[in-house]
């Protein structure tokens, strides 16, 4: 049985496709999720390709699809123009399994996600075989100094070290290194990312003892999922993608995380754009064996394809694979996508990665078990402990705002899982809360009927909220949930008592407690809302901004919830 709910998250993060972009702190916008890279529209009487990609080719495949659209490629005699867009791959999957995406070509980051499609639509959509545009290993990242502490690179080092790293409670005074306080580990969600879902996968054969071959009995047995329990215990959130987490480290530094399970090409972009003179991350290559991101070209055999596109889609797939050389790979820090080329600088040792690794390719399990795995996962990850602020001002009386909002909120509260507590608080000149976290096994429908019941009117007291909710939450605050605030306003403050630095400094307290930090999410709702402000809130807070509307609130609400 597939599962109903993981579907729904999924088909409702693809309803971002071209509607929405956001930003973290004020780096600028990050594709996480998906967007329209190229013309929205084909010039009259070509032939459409829709082309969506990962968000880590985001760089490598832009200027590329330009390039394409400029040579005037023709099939019978007609132009065939490419519209590129970035998705991530597990929203991709989905979407194309359930009909809401309808690409041509498309390359998630690894072809598991061509038989998750198969399997969940229950057809031959993504070939058995396809070719790969570039390739890059799942390692695991961890801070130099931390990872020579453990003996790399002298000692091979693997997912059984970090995995019993991360269910102890000595941390790093085990390596007299107390200040480095407890071991702290991140991956992605793996519903939506590939490197999350590899990474559950390798937890689930350090459980079971085994390097490969997981069968159903294996995922199901209550011994087995007791131990990947413990593990997720130490992890720091979720997420879609591992580009938040290399921000957050930039950011933060070894107080974040220890080690994040990410792709090769993640760590390389992190060392040598990101580290500056601090600390640089570590690629270590599991002992046990690891995974390869092989970026697969998929033309889809979608019925909503005619064969002049699908053509067009086989023309641009070997474009693209005469133009990424080994060179061209190597400059955005990809190893070739033909396994027997060898790696080209700075896939090298002296950025901290080897291009002799891994020595060890795993196969993933079949789609069955990946099924099984995701849904385990759901209820055995790191429960989490969320306070949604709501602006009830009289300004979201406008354009159908709060109505849309409340749609939003609910579809946020059926994606949280039964282990989840979850409360609510709304303001306008003044600050209520409503309710504090409730448990969603018992208390999803109280939360559904509060939001329904708000009204706007009033002034705009975002600021007061915002850390009411934030020291609400704190009180509570533990290493095994991830405590969260979740805020969203259409407006700007003008009625706080609380002063905007004395927010942010009050909000970085909290995101930097040891073990019981509070991490603050912000939507800026319609154009009237100050996006920089509430950037910068979420930069404090440690969390992320968005960007939403009427039109695209219910996907914002979507992602949001892959951090839990």
């Amino acid at each position: 049985m597939k599962s109903a709910r993981v579907l729904t998250l999924l088909v409702a993060l693809a309803l971002i496709v071209g509607a929405i972009a956001w930003r973290v702190g004020g780096s600028g916008d990050d594709t996480t999720g998906s967007r329209t890279t190229t013309e929205a529209s084909p010039p009259a009487d070509a032939i459409p390709v829709e082309f969506h990609y990962s968000p880590e080719k985001a760089d490598l495949l832009k200027p590329l699809i330009a390039e394409f659209n400029a040579s005037n490629t023709e099939v019978d005699g007609r132009r065939v123009f490419v519209t590129g867009r970035v998705v991530a791959s597990g929203a991709g999957a989905s979407g194309i399994a359930a009909g809401t995406l309808k690409p041509q070509l498309w390359s998630p980051a690894s072809s598991l996600w061509g038989q998750v499609v198969n399997h969940r639509a229950d057809a031959n959509l993504a070939p058995e075989r396809s070719p790969s545009l570039v390739r890059t290993p799942l390692v695991i990242a961890m801070w130099e100094p931390l990872a020579r502490a453990l003996g790399w690179p002298d000692q091979p080092l693997g997912w059984e070290d970090v995995l019993r790293e991360a269910q102890s409670k000595q941390g790093w005074a085990k390596y007299g290194r107390p200040q480095w306080g407890a071991f702290k580990l991140g991956h992605t969600n793996p519903d939506f990312s590939t490197s999350g879902l590899s990474a559950v996968v390798a937890e689930y054969l350090f459980a079971t003892g085994k390097s490969e071959g997981l069968v159903l009995n294996d995922v199901q047995a209550p011994a087995v999922r007791a131990k990947v329990q413990a593990i997720e215990k130490s992890i720091v959130h979720y997420g879609d993608t591992t580009l938040f987490f290399a921000e957050q480290l930039q950011k933060n530094g070894p107080a974040y995380a220890s080690a994040v399970a990410m792709e090769e090409v993640t760590v390389l972009d992190y060392n040598l754009k990101k580290a500056g003179t601090g600390p640089k991350l570590a690629a270590i290559y599991p002992k046990e064996g690891t995974f390869f991101s092989d970026n697969p070209l998929f033309v889809l055999e979608g019925d909503w394809s005619t064969p002049e596109q699908k053509e067009g889609a086989a023309r641009l797939s070997e474009f693209l694979r005469g133009r990424v050389t080994p060179e061209l790979a190597a400059k955005l820090f990809f190893r070739p996508g033909d396994p027997s080329a060898a790696p080209s600088d700075p896939v090298s040792a002296a950025n901290l990665v080897d291009p002799g690794q891994p020595t060890r390719v795993l196969g993933l399990p079949d789609p069955e078990v990946l099924n099984a795995i995701q849904g385990f996962w759901r209820q055995d990850r790191k429960p989490a402990r969320v306070q949604v602020v709501l602006d009830i001002s009289g300004s979201m009386n406008q354009a159908g705002k709060l109505d849309a909002a409340q749609q939003g909120l609910t579809r946020f509260l059926e994606l949280m899982q039964p282990q989840d507590e979850v409360g609510l608080t709304v303001f306008n000149g003044r600050v209520t809360q409503v309710t504090p976290p409730l448990p969603i096994r018992t208390g999803r429908a109280r939360l559904r009927q509060a939001v329904q019941e708000q009204i706007a009117d009033g002034d705009t007291a975002v600021y007061d909220a915002t850390i009411s909710a934030a020291r609400q939450v704190a009180t509570k605050a533990a290493a095994d949930r991830i405590s969260a605030v979740v805020v969203l306003t259409d407006g700007q403050d003008n009625a706080s008592t609380t002063r905007g630095q004395d927010l942010i400094a009050q909000l970085k307290r909290l995101s930097g407690a040891e073990g019981e930090d509070v991490r603050v999410f912000t939507i800026a709702y319609g154009t009237d809302a100050s996006t920089r402000d509430l950037e910068i809130i979420a930069d404090a807070g440690g969390g992320k901004a968005y960007v939403g509307d009427p039109d695209t609130i219910e996907a914002v609400y979507t992602q949001i919830a892959s951090f839990f």
